[in-house]
């Protein structure tokens, strides 16, 4: 009886894992978006505005420099560096290109996420990683974390991209992914 079994199970197995998709990070020196996930946010994509980082619908800002963002991480640089989506891009003012994302550093005064072409003290713009689709910022001491939040900002539909916010009760606590929304 267990042999009139056996086959069975191999090909419950198999029609299971024909739908299965292989969930790894973007490769090496291909374009990516990123996508933010939580409460009220789902799949909302990253965007730049004035050097800052916010999630939404960039046509929802007020600002001129809203631009959608596509990323590139090069062989041994864990350096996230955004130029404007060409594929996506409405607006003709993106005059900006090679920046890199940053997150602010305890020292700094401000929590939101933003973008540069040369970091100061306070802005950290190593140790972005990929843990599958997740996005996740590995410390120099090997220390790997996810404080992603969003606080909404004044224009509808928009949320400014904070980290490590932990004295905010309108912040929300999201997760940055690579994977589009499934819509």
């Amino acid at each position: 009886m267990l042999r009139h079994l056996i086959p069975g199970a191999i090909l419950c197995l198999l029609a299971s894992a024909y739908g299965f998709v292989p969930r790894a990070a973007p490769e090496v020196d291909k374009n990516f978006g990123l996508y933010a996930y939580g409460d009220s946010v789902g799949g909302l994509s990253l965007f730049y505005a004035d050097g800052k980082a916010f999630i939404g619908d960039p046509s929802n800002s007020t600002s001129s420099s809203a631009v959608p963002v596509s990323f590139k991480r090069s062989s041994g640089s864990n350096e996230w560096i955004a130029n404007p989506n060409s594929t996506t891009i409405t607006k003709t003012d993106a005059s900006w290109s090679d920046e890199m994302l940053y997150i602010p550093s305890s020292s700094s005064s401000s929590r939101q996420m933003g973008f540069t072409s040369k970091a100061v003290s306070n802005e950290t713009t190593t140790g972005f990683i990929f843990y599958g689709q997740w996005v996740m910022v590995e410390t120099k001491s090997g220390d790997i974390s996810s404080s992603f939040f969003v606080r909404a900002s004044s224009d509808g539909g928009v949320y400014a991209l904070l980290w490590n916010v932990t004295d905010d009760d309108t912040a929300i606590p999201i997760s940055l992914r690579s994977a589009k929304p499934s819509n």
